[in-house]
């Protein structure tokens, strides 16, 4: 019964993501289209570089420092910072420029990922190397870097605590920790987006429960939904629902305190008030100022916020 309902209720707020063929955009999934696997080997070569420029474009157009509030450029200039979940590079090599970065390593599970990120650091001229790692086992030593950025990474690890611990063992002494992602509790933290973009859906249903209806949904949609659906109707070990490990800022601020980790920035900033298509949108900014106080408030931040914005220090 359950199923039904939140079936009925992601079918009637349906979204469908853009294929490939039409924009390559900013979605991994885009590597699991017949458009780019049948295609030949110059064609998938100028579909990772779209997708480099696609991120490299958004953080050049709308710099992640509004997240933080502040400029991060005194903070990053001539560092050697890791790219924690660099996909195919875009934001590395923006960020390498923006912030004057002496060295960019990047990191992430797919080698097309890797391939593209280095033939766009190439192109950018960007001093940068990318490895296949995951976050909960980083193969570097101790006290390797000056700073680890991260952005909207940390709710898809399977092992949150580990990541962090592997965080700070790779910092050098005095290292940051530069990390934004959405709580599980963002009316649209549910991450059922190419199914649809109802919010607060999961604040009814479980994560079980959605993730059920949501490969029901997509199964349903037949063959042009492959490039984008689950591959099975039960949540991993890991999840809470879909592709995610549901962390909290609750939850998150508990796991902070398993090491020394000094808060040397915490962002409020409000839904509605950061964004690069929020920004375009003026009205928004006001209904922000009424969420503002929100923020502050224990439980209704969570739902409030825009993200989890932290700067950590070692």
């Amino acid at each position: 019964m359950a199923v039904g309902i939140a079936k009925f209720l992601i079918q009637r707020f349906a979204s469908v993501p853009v294929p490939p063929d039409v924009s390559v955009g900013e979605l991994e999934e885009v590597f699991h289209h017949p458009a780019f696997l049948k295609s030949s080997e110059s064609e998938k070569k100028a579909i990772m570089l779209k997708s480099s420029e696609s991120k490299y474009d958004s953080e050049v157009r709308y710099p992640w420092d509004h997240y933080f509030g502040m400029a991060l450029f005194p903070l990053l200039r001539e560092k050697t910072a890791l790219d924690l979940g660099c996909f195919t590079g875009g934001r590395s090599a923006a960020w390498a420029q923006r912030y004057q970065l002496n060295y960019i390593v990047g990191v992430d599970v797919k080698k097309t990922y890797l391939e593209a990120a280095t033939r766009f650091s190439t192109i950018k001229n960007v001093r940068a190397d990318f490895l296949l790692a995951r976050a909960e086992s980083l193969p570097f030593p101790e006290a390797t870097f000056d700073a680890i950025l991260s952005i909207d990474v940390f709710e898809h690890v399977q092992d949150l605590r580990q990541t962090l611990d592997e965080c700070y063992r790779v910092l050098r002494k005095r290292g940051r920790l530069f990390v934004v992602f959405p709580s599980y509790l963002h009316p649209t933290g549910h991450h059922l987006d190419l199914a649809s973009k109802l919010p607060c859906i999961h604040y009814v249903f479980s994560g079980k429960t959605l993730v059920e209806a949501y490969y029901e949904t997509l199964e349903e949609r037949g063959t042009a939904a492959n490039w984008y659906k689950r591959d099975s109707p039960l949540l991993r070990p890991w999840e809470r629902c879909n592709t995610i490990n549901g962390t909290t800022l609750r939850e998150f601020q508990k796991l902070l305190k398993d090491n020394d980790w000094k808060i040397f920035l915490q962002s409020k900033k409000p839904i509605g008030s950061v964004g690069r298509n929020i920004s375009q949108r003026p009205g928004f900014r006001y209904i922000s100022r009424l969420f503002s106080p929100m923020t502050s408030v224990p439980f209704l931040q969570e739902i409030f916020l825009h993200r989890i914005t932290f700067i950590l220090e070692k």
